[in-house]
């Protein structure tokens, strides 16, 4: 079996990474060494590609996905919790001479509304941040 271009040019995407094995290490040099004019394309393809950092490392790319998740899982946790406040702040009682109080439904029942419809608010900013989250996942 010949080893053409279109093999070589399949290999050195790992070969300039620094991912190939010792074996095609050695077939791409040794097939740069023949053809000189290649060899020139390639390294000049190598070097506009690192200068725009159009090939990121797969590592660092992993990990900004794993960091902005994370990040997003946290921000819907927090969302979470204060959605559960604000839901539950308007039915805040209390015990008066043997009888239930609802303090904020009795006293203020405007900002009970307020509460709750921010509460409302929360657990829909909260389901989106999850949608959000198990996109990046995907």
């Amino acid at each position: 079996m010949t080893v053409t271009r279109d093999v070589i040019l399949d290999l050195l995407p790992l070969y300039f990474a620094g991912d190939a094995s010792s074996d095609t290490k050695k077939l791409v040099d040794e097939f740069l060494r023949t053809d000189p004019d290649f060899a020139r394309m390639s390294k000049r393809f190598d070097a506009v590609l690192k200068d725009k950092g159009a090939v990121p490392e797969p590592a660092a790319a992993e990990r900004r996905a794993f960091e902005r998740t994370r990040m997003l899982l946290r921000y819907r946790n927090q969302t979470i919790g204060l959605a559960i406040a604000f839901s539950l702040m308007p039915f805040a009682f209390g015990f008066h001479g043997g009888q239930i109080d609802w303090i904020l439904l009795r006293d203020k029942p405007a900002v009970g509304v307020a509460w709750l419809a921010v509460g409302i608010a929360c657990w829909i900013a909260a389901y989106v941040i999850g949608r959000r989250a198990n996109r990046q996942l995907s």
